[in-house]
């Protein structure tokens, strides 16, 4: 498998100290605690809770 892959142009073996300068995840500084769901099953708080967080879909008001 590993021959298979570096015989595709441009592919390149990374070393450990490559490997290291790699940065990923959430591109904006986001605050998850601002975060909720509400008793129906919907996402609470900023826009950007839609895309970080789900919620059951179940009603659990007044329970």
């Amino acid at each position: 498998m590993k021959s298979k892959l570096l015989s595709i142009s441009e592919i390149k073996v990374l070393t450990r100290e490559n490997q290291k300068q790699i940065f990923g995840g959430i591109l904006e500084p986001v605050d998850l605690s601002k975060c909720g769901c509400s008793c129906s099953g919907s996402v609470t708080g900023p826009f950007y809770c839609r895309r970080h967080i789900y919620c059951p879909q179940v009603y659990t008001c007044n329970e």
